[in-house]
């Protein structure tokens, strides 16, 4: 891979986001890029993009930064209403 690219996301519901979009890293999205994924501490999710050009290294992080947003998200609407 030519590419790469990594992003730590620090939150207390770094855990639960992670069980949210494991299941995700069994589907392959594309040939052209490799996702990693690890839970660090219990509050550092840490995102890691391998890819062979430029469009599929874009494509991999909007599709992972919207599976984070979209876990963490419906974190904070079950959490309120509680």
């Amino acid at each position: 891979m030519k590419l790469s690219a990594e992003f730590t996301f620090e939150t207390d519901t770094a855990e639960q986001i992670y069980q949210a979009v494991l299941p995700e890293l069994n589907e392959s999205f594309s040939e052209r890029s490799k996702i990693g994924l690890t839970l660090e501490d219990s509050n550092k999710l840490v995102l890691t993009v391998k890819a062979e050009d430029t469009v599929s290294l874009r494509s991999a992080l909007n599709t992972w930064f919207r599976l984070i947003q979209i876990a963490q998200e419906v974190l904070e609407v079950t959490s309120e209403a509680r």
